[in-house]
Formats: C-alpha cells, structure tokens, sequence
C-alpha cells in the first residue's frame, strides 16, 4: 500500500505531499488541473520512462518520494533476490534532470532504475489506454484464461514441449550430420585405403630410405664385397688371413718364454676367428643382383609415404592415429541408422507425452473460459452493457504441430456481439474505447486478474458514461478498494461519492506562475466538490451532493 507521496517540481506540481489510506480514493478537479499529472507521476516513482517535459520550467531537476508498505510476499521475495532488508516499509526516490536523464533509490540506496520497475510490476496497477490494447493482444488474453487454470498442468505442458524440443533437436543434429558426413566419409575410406595400402608402421620410412639406396647402388656393393674378399682370403700375393697366420707361426715358438708374445698369439688367434666370420658378408655383396621391380616398387611406396605424411602434417606414428580415428568414426556412421531410429523413437514419444498433457491443458481452458465468461455477465449488466455478449473461441491446433509451444496448441481470441443479433467479432474490430474500459474494470471486479498488484490505479475509466451505469462504476471500484488501495481519477460525481477518500486537484496562480495544488477534502468539503461536479455550488446542488455523498458510502 501507498502511505505517502511527495511530489517537488514535477510538471505544474511545485511541492505536494499526500499521506494515503487504505480503500478507494478519488482525484477530482477542473478539466486541465492536472488529474492526468497526478498519473504520471505514480508511474514515474516506479520506473516510468523518465520525459524531460516532467521537469517544471524553470528547475533544475524534479524529484518525487514515495513510502510503500510492505506486506507482499512476492515483493519481499523480489528484494531478498537483491539482498536488501524487506522488512521495513520501502522508501522510493526518483530524481529526474532538465535534460531527461534520471537516477533512483530505495532505501537511500542508488539503485539501477529496473529495480523501480520491477517494484512497480509487483505493486502497482495502472489501467489506462495501454491496457484496453494489451487486452486485444492473444498473449494477454490467454494469461486472463491460464491465470484460471491449474499452473501445475501448465507446467506440465510445458516441461513436455521442452522435452519435445529436445528430442526434435537431436534428431536434427544427427540428420544433419550424416548429410555432411558422406562426402567426409567417403573421404576418410579413399584416404584409409591408400594408407593401408602403404602398410605404414614406425620406422617404414627409414627402412625404405635403405633398400632404394641399397638398389641404387648394386655395382659399388658388388665391387666392394668382391675387394674386400679378395684382400682378406684370396689375394695370391697375400691376404689378410695369410700375413696373420704368418705372424701367429713367428710368435708361436717364443710364446711360451714372454707374457706379452703369449698375449699377442692369444689375441692373434681371436682376431683370426673373427675374421673367419667375414667372408659370408662379403659373398653376399659380392652376389647381389639388380632388382629393378624391387627397386621401383621401394621408390613408388616411399614416394607414397611421404606425400601422405605431407598431406597430413604427421609421421608414421601420426598417420597410424589418423587411421585409427578414422576407423572409429567410420564405425560409428555405419550404426548412425539405428540411431536415428531410437531417435525417432523418442521423438514419437515425445510427441505421444506432449499431446496427452496439452489435451488435459485444453479442456482445463475451456472449462475456464466457461466459468470467466459466467463471472463477467453480472458485472456486464451493472455496468450498463447488458447487451454486449462475449465468448472466448478456442481452437486447439493438435493437428499442427509447428503450432505447438510451451503453453500448449491452444488459440484463444476475445470475441464481441455489442448489441442482441449482431454477429460476433474479435475484440478490436467492435468495442469503442469506453466500451474496452468497462470490460476491463469488469474483469479486475470479477477476478479475472489473478494476483494482481495491490495499488491500483484508474484513470478515464468512467469515459462516456453516466447515470445508473456511472453508480455501478463508483460501487465496484469502491468494493475493489475493500481488497486493494484504489485511486481513480474521474469526472463523474457517482464516482466520486462512492470513494471512502477525495482530493481536489486544482491549478491556481502564484507569483505569476500557474501551480496545480492538491488538496484532502472533509465532508463538507467533498459535498462541495461534487456539487461543482454537478453543476454548480447552490444550495440545491450542495443538497444534491450530500445526497449522492450518503447514497455513495451506505452502498458499500
């Protein structure tokens, strides 16, 4: 609830303050004098869009205070979320510049200008022209049917169109994936075959490295072996073995005297042994043969390994990793079919829970809309529209499923018949604008705004209406304020007589400055009010007033 308002430069308002009650409250006063400012100004305190017109001419800045209690759960949640205390009453500043910028505090503490608006989407309620249009919108006029509805089958609806969304998700992924992955594997199977064919292993390239230059240079290796074998064993002029064994037969009769002539014929004769071992070696060098088709296909096959090892920024460890990896990836597009299958599957399921919960949420809805229909004709009838007939089309959209959301496949439109005959038609294409006010008033009165904010706010609620409809406006408004604050700007004295509070608004001339003042009237004072209201301050009108003052408060 609203205790207090302070209001310094803001507009016309030079310096205002209000303390509030509980109940309904009514602002009255000249065409002109401000009502509308008034408005403005409870909006500006919880986050409105700052407008530099705000600023009276001349100042500086413009300032307003407000005092809330705080009793709501939901709002003490909201400041708990910001971890500040809230359990005091909520002190409310805004400051707004010359030049349009703004600042805002609660509790003495700056805070970002959101916080207001959140504040404000909690606390207050202000019914005006933007909610006649927000209730032609489809969202809007769903959360007045849904606001009716178990949320636990909402929730339902929705954890089931996440689930849905998810599954759909996967099979795309994987759909998806296979279509760019057959050129990929195709790929991968060129490039597998080609590096199996290599029998690529660590250490192949160094191994083929020896047998192209072993095949490149057969006649060197010939001619060495040959040489060499021919020096050591062969040679008529003496060979290697033979000097040795010359000089094994020289030290042999003296070995037996000297340590170190037996030394040398011991290691002599090892020295023999090892050179016994030789000429196979040499046999075979001197033997070989010029493989041509052996020598090309080492040439072709280390070619081949290098270009691959190019190609692919690896060596012989790095290509058998690729080939590794790539087996396994293969493997797991050749069972990509079944997975598709379980995922489709799963889709099916989905879509079997989705469509179960959405049905139960649609006949939640239009047993809803059914009982919302029923509570809004009493209030209709008061309201000086017992003519107007209104339903709510409901078209389940089951066989769409691109029309599914989380809140279900239903399609809720507002329809109108103004007058006994008429065909019906949506909501925009037939209520006038006072028309759309009543409406509205009619479904807060009925309770169709579920957990609405405890300030509300009415301005122009009354427009182009009078007479016994204008008492039925007054009486609902008056018992909304035995469950809410309520504060209406209006013109009409019905209105006025019915509120339990009244403040006279009114534009006066000081120092050559045009000032709007408020005032909190007594009982006199209000008679007086709603006589001018009437039409005049004469005896008879002030008569009248009293009248409608004691016909006002004994109504509720």
């Amino acid at each position: 609830m609203l205790t207090e308002l302070k209001v310094r430069q803001f507009g016309l308002m030079e310096d205002v303050r209000l303390e509030f009650s509980s109940g309904m409250t009514v602002f009255t006063g000249e065409t002109g004098a401000g009502k509308s400012l008034l408005v403005d100004a409870l909006g500006a305190i919880f986050g409105a869009r700052a407008s530099a017109d705000w600023v009276r001419h001349g100042a500086e800045r413009a300032e307003l205070n407000a005092v809330i209690e705080n009793s709501d759960a939901r709002l003490q949640k909201l400041l708990e979320e910001q971890e500040m205390d809230s359990d005091e009453p909520l002190f409310l500043r805004r400051v707004i510049n010359a030049d349009g910028r703004s600042r805002a505090w609660l509790n003495g503490q700056a805070v970002p200008l959101k916080l207001l608006q959140q504040i404000g989407a909690v606390c207050l309620d202000l019914h005006g022209q933007h909610e006649h249009q927000g209730l032609m919108q489809p969202e809007f006029q769903q959360q007045l049917v849904d606001s009716r509805v178990d949320a636990n089958a909402l929730q339902l609806v929705k954890l089931a169109f996440e689930h849905l969304q998810g599954a759909r998700k996967q099979l795309h992924s994987l759909q998806h994936q296979q279509g760019e992955s057959a050129g990929q594997a195709t790929w991968m199977r060129s490039e597998l075959e080609k590096l199996s064919a290599l029998d690529v292993q660590e250490g192949l390239e160094e191994s083929l490295i020896s047998q192209v230059e072993a095949g490149q240079n057969v006649a060197q290796i010939q001619q060495a072996g040959a040489q060499a074998l021919m020096l050591l064993d062969e040679g008529d002029e003496g060979n290697v073995r033979s000097l040795l064994a010359q000089a094994s037969h020289a030290i042999e009769p003296a070995a037996a005297y000297h340590a170190g002539l037996e030394a040398a014929s011991d290691l002599l004769a090892q020295v023999d042994a090892l050179l016994s071992e030789i000429p196979p070696y040499l046999n075979d060098a001197q033997e070989a043969a010029l493989d041509m088709q052996g020598l090309q296909a080492a040439e072709d096959r280390l070619a081949a390994l290098r270009e691959a090892m190019r190609r692919h920024d690896a060596d012989e460890a790095g290509l058998l990793a690729l080939m590794e990896d790539w087996q396994q990836r293969l493997s797991l597009l050749d069972t990509a079919e079944w997975d598709e299958e379980a995922l489709k599957e799963k889709l099916h399921k989905a879509e079997q829970d989705y469509c179960a919960k959405a049905k139960v949420l649609s006949g939640l809805r239009a047993q809803a809309i059914d009982a919302l229909v029923l509570a809004l004709r009493p209030y209709l009838d008061r309201l000086g529209m017992a003519g107007m007939q209104v339903k709510i089309e409901l078209a389940s959209l089951q066989d769409q499923s691109k029309a599914w959301h989380a809140s279900g496949w239903d399609d809720m439109t507002f329809m109108l018949s103004s007058n006994p005959g008429e065909p019906f038609r949506p909501l925009a294409q037939v209520a006038s604008g006072g028309e759309l006010s009543r409406l509205v008033l009619s479904l807060k009165a009925c309770g169709a705004f579920i957990h609405a904010p405890a300030i509300a706010v009415f301005d122009e609620v009354d427009v182009g209406i009078g007479g016994e409809t204008a008492w039925c406006v007054g009486e609902l408004l008056a018992a909304m304020g035995k469950e809410r604050q309520v504060f209406v700007v209006s013109h009409l004295p019905q209105v006025a007589a019915c509120a339990q509070h009244q403040i006279s608004i009114l534009k006066t001339q000081r120092e050559d400055r045009t000032i709007t003042d408020l005032a909190v009237l007594q009982a006199d004072e209000r008679a007086a009010e709603i006589a001018r209201m009437l039409g005049g301050v004469d005896a008879e009108s002030l008569d009248h007033a009293k009248q409608m003052l004691h016909k006002g408060q004994i109504s509720q």
